[in-house]
């Protein structure tokens, strides 16, 4: 019986040991890059965006569709083209109490980029934002960049 066993175990191991090694000569043969790899490596921490877009403490997000960058401009519904891990760009919907009150009927589309990653409690958080597009500025455009929240 513990021969059974034993036997049981070596050929699950080696099966493992097959399946692993066929999946890496798999990967090698689909052209991964070592940059594809460290991309996708479990050992990179995702990066958030502190969120107060329903969520009056703010809440830790990942391309969220909507997003509250400061107390003068918001976007909605926006498109992420990238995330992480140094920046995020998306497309959206800018409107903002520097815009009133044309902006509230018809936002602008605009494009957001989200950097300066910052390690917060073990969290990573992109913590700067700018936004840019065809339309008219705000005086002091200041109002279309800045600073994000963290916890």
């Amino acid at each position: 019986m513990r021969r059974i066993l034993i036997a049981a175990v070596v050929a699950a191991l080696s099966a493992t040991v097959a399946a692993c090694g066929q999946s890496a000569g798999e990967s090698a043969s689909a052209g991964t890059t070592p940059e594809a790899v460290v991309a996708t490596s479990p050992t990179a921490s995702p990066v958030y965006v502190r969120n107060l877009y329903g969520a009056e403490q703010g809440r830790d997000d990942s391309s969220p569709e909507n997003l509250v960058l400061s107390e003068f401009s918001s976007m909605n519904g926006i498109t992420w083209t990238s995330w992480g891990p140094d920046q995020a760009v998306g497309t959206g919907a800018l409107s903002g109490s520097w815009c009133l009150p044309g902006c509230t009927e018809k936002p602008y589309e605009a494009t957001v980029t989200l950097s300066g990653v910052a390690t917060v409690r073990g969290t990573r958080y992109f913590t700067q934002f700018a936004v840019d597009g065809d339309f008219p500025k705000p005086d002091p455009a200041d109002t279309l960049a800045g600073s994000l929240p963290t916890p």
